[in-house]
């Protein structure tokens, strides 16, 4: 697959899930982390299977009044697992702390030779949740059904990166984390098709098109949607041999066909705003005599000066409706935000 995508010369990205995944996954190769992280789980794999041990954790659970969860064991194939099994081990803590002194399966986990788990373990399972939080939730925002467009690639890459930064009098446990993720994701998506592709997508999502700060690439922009609309209207002029009378004709009997049913009553959100939309539409009516450089150099400044949307709405949907007003740049949109940042849900 990969030969024959190079021998086509199409533009390939990993699974942006997938790659978030692999740099999580670093940890498990930090002496630091993978130490600690044995001890908790040593630990958790002994009380699932003890069948005393469940039925003193949840007499624990009762009296302290915790949710009544089961532990959950880390898988390394498996997405945020790790970051799962830590969560629950800080929720859980003091009735499995409570449980391990507890006569009846205090005797089995001395046997065991298991190592006691203290507050100093618990320290550290509290700062890699709260650090490995924004990771988590990245993964989940990508691996959404509705609208996970490539756009948001950078944007996320850019807010891991401000929470992977080490910071001075952090410990060394907090900053071997933050070091063995981001020297792996840091690597990821630097490729110069990939980052070019990446920043245009970035740029025509409105939900990010401020994150990237650059006018080489609104220049980009402009020569694609030149370019784009060319081709198009090339590709639309009329076949030798076809008469415009029959042509005319053709379009009448497809009207007819195809008519549109009556336009619905507006909405009260609709009458309100009505007014802003009748002057983004006189601003956006093309002047007669202007070239398709001047158009799209118009639609460029007016969609600059539109305010960015919620990250909650559709990017796609948004262009959609601003096909009237922005139809050059609309164009181009789609063949960019059509493209998923992942190939599958975490």
């Amino acid at each position: 697959m990969d030969v024959a995508i190079k021998q086509l010369s199409i533009l390939k990205f990993p699974c942006f899930a997938h790659t978030l995944n692999l740099g999580a996954q670093k940890l498990y190769n930090c002496t630091t982390i993978s130490n600690w992280a044995a001890r908790v789980r040593a630990v958790i794999v002994w009380m699932k299977r003890s069948h005393m041990a469940k039925v003193v954790l949840k007499e624990k659970q009762g009296l302290l009044k915790l949710p009544k969860h089961m532990l959950l064991l880390d898988v390394r194939t498996r997405w945020n697992s790790l970051y799962l099994m830590m969560e629950r081990f800080c929720e859980q803590f003091p009735a499995i702390q409570a449980a391990a002194i507890d006569p009846r399966i205090r005797k089995s986990m001395e046997k065991e030779r298991l190592a006691k788990i203290g507050n100093e373990d618990l320290g550290k399972a509290e700062a890699f949740v709260q650090l490995m939080r924004k990771h988590y939730t990245s993964t989940l925002a990508v691996s959404s059904e509705k609208s996970p467009t490539c756009g948001e690639i950078l944007p996320i890459l850019q807010k891991l990166e401000q929470q992977y930064t080490v910071q001075e009098g952090e410990s060394a446990f907090t900053r071997s984390i933050k070091e063995n993720i981001w020297n792996d994701l840091s690597k990821r998506y630097q490729g110069a098709d990939i980052r070019r592709f990446l920043e245009e997508a970035t740029i025509l999502d409105p939900r990010f098109k401020y994150k990237i700060k650059s006018d080489e690439v609104w220049d980009r922009i402009r020569e694609a949607a030149i370019k784009g609309n060319t081709v198009e209207a090339t590709d639309e002029l009329p076949e030798e041999g076809c008469k415009d009378g029959e042509e005319e004709e053709e379009e009448e009997e497809e009207e007819d066909d195809y008519a549109l049913p009556p336009p619905s009553k507006k909405t009260a959100l609709e009458e309100l705003f009505d007014e802003d939309e009748d002057e983004l539409r006189s601003i956006c009516e093309t002047k007669p005599g202007l070239s398709l450089a001047q158009r799209v150099d118009q639609e460029i400044q007016l969609y600059k000066g539109l305010p960015s949307i919620p990250c909650r709405d559709s990017a796609t949907l948004w262009w959609w409706n601003k096909e009237d007003t922005l139809p050059l740049l609309s164009g181009l949109a789609e063949k960019y935000l059509c493209v998923q940042a992942s190939s599958t849900p975490s």
